[in-house]
């Protein structure tokens, strides 16, 4: 991609409909790299230490928001990933830090705006101490997608010791603030020229590992397409060889795509066959299972057919049929989905898709949709 204009729009209208379907297949905005925490030395570097503060996570990170959370005076991370965990909680516990070697401060607008968004905060130290200049300012959405505390926390390190702290309001106004004590959180209000102490009690946070690890994905979904959409042409062959089409006009009916390798797909299969009358009372005349490993696995299937004595029509889907249903997935649903089995479509009597559903389901699910 460029920032120069494009001569052709349909040139560049194709890369961006390419670059979205790279996107829609599951592929990454620079993904699976490693997230960095840089420390900064003091002496104007910064040092790698993602590692051994346990932040390298390789997750495809983005949105980072800092904040006190469980108040103790250190600042801890929330971060959002595109995969899972999607929302990540990493508290600050080092174990060597030292507690009170900090300040935290709130704004408070009164002339300018309520949350003092722009104001610039300085913390001067005791004089002779020799420490850097330390400034913060307020920010709204100071990160990408995402909001750190509007409190301003001032890291004093091993000898720091605040005193006061100048602010710049909104519009320029300049207000010196005294009373400012190392390991407290203070409330700076506009025009007041005192800092008010703020009385912020430890939040204690259970551990919970499980929390943090993504669940079982559910290989089962119901899906109901929201308009009417026309299954493809399904080529098939019959046991005994003949050539079908589906699907057909006039009655509701169930398309089933099975593999005699996939356990599911033989235990879907059983099921169907033990409740075939509700089907049938249900007003399903058609209910056909098309087995997807290709002619040469015809016996198989047969094999696997006559032993849970499947009581309904089934065949083997042609390939072209099988790319055929791959990219109506692709056209109904906004993430790619591999096509895989059991899946089955429910048709009405034009061939209009009714319901999907991906892996097992119960004969009520069916019922229910009609």
């Amino acid at each position: 991609m460029s920032p120069q204009q494009q001569a052709d729009p349909d040139l560049y209208g194709n890369a961006w409909s390419d670059l979205l379907q790279q996107v829609r297949d599951g592929l990454s905005w620079s993904g699976r790299e490693r997230n960095r925490f840089l420390l900064n030395d003091g002496a104007g570097g910064f040092a790698d230490v993602s590692s051994v503060m346990g932040l390298d996570q390789e997750a495809d990170g983005r949105a980072l928001a800092v904040v006190d959370w469980d108040h103790d005076g250190d600042l801890d991370l929330w971060y959002r990933d595109r995969t899972a965990p999607r929302l990540r909680l990493m508290l600050n516990r080092h174990a060597g830090a030292r507690k009170g070697d900090f300040v935290s401060v709130l704004l408070q607008g009164e002339e300018c705006n309520r949350n003092a968004i722009g104001a610039v905060v300085e913390l001067i130290g005791a004089p002779g101490s020799g420490k850097l200049r330390s400034v913060r300012s307020v920010r709204a959405g100071d990160l990408f997608l995402s909001q750190s505390s509007r409190w301003l926390h001032f890291g004093l390190g091993e000898d720091g010791e605040a005193v006061k702290a100048r602010v710049i309001w909104p519009g320029g106004r300049e207000e010196l603030f005294q009373g400012l004590k190392a390991g407290g959180s203070f409330l700076l209000k506009e025009g007041s020229g005192s800092a008010v102490p703020v009385e912020r009690t430890p939040r204690i946070i259970a551990a919970d590992t499980d929390s943090s690890r993504p669940g079982s994905r559910d290989a089962t979904a119901h899906i109901n397409p929201p308009v009417a959409l026309r299954l493809p042409s399904l080529r098939f062959r019959n046991p005994r060889g003949d050539r079908g089409m589906l699907p057909g006009e006039g009655s509701p009916q169930l398309i089933m795509l099975w593999s005699a390798e996939c356990p599911v797909s033989s235990m879907q299969l059983k099921q169907m066959a033990e409740k075939s009358r509700a089907y049938r009372v249900a007003g399903v005349p058609l209910i056909i299972a098309l087995n997807v490993d290709g002619e040469e696995a015809r016996v198989k299937a047969a094999e696997v057919m006559q032993e849970i004595r499947w009581p309904f029509e089934w065949g083997s889907i042609e390939n072209i049929s099988l790319d055929a249903l791959s990219a109506f997935q692709k056209g109904l649903f906004d993430l790619t989905v591999p096509l895989s089995v059991p899946l089955a479509f429910l048709c009405g009597a034009g061939g209009e898709v009714m319901g999907v559903y991906r892996g097992s389901f119960e004969a009520s699910v069916i019922t229910g949709d009609l």
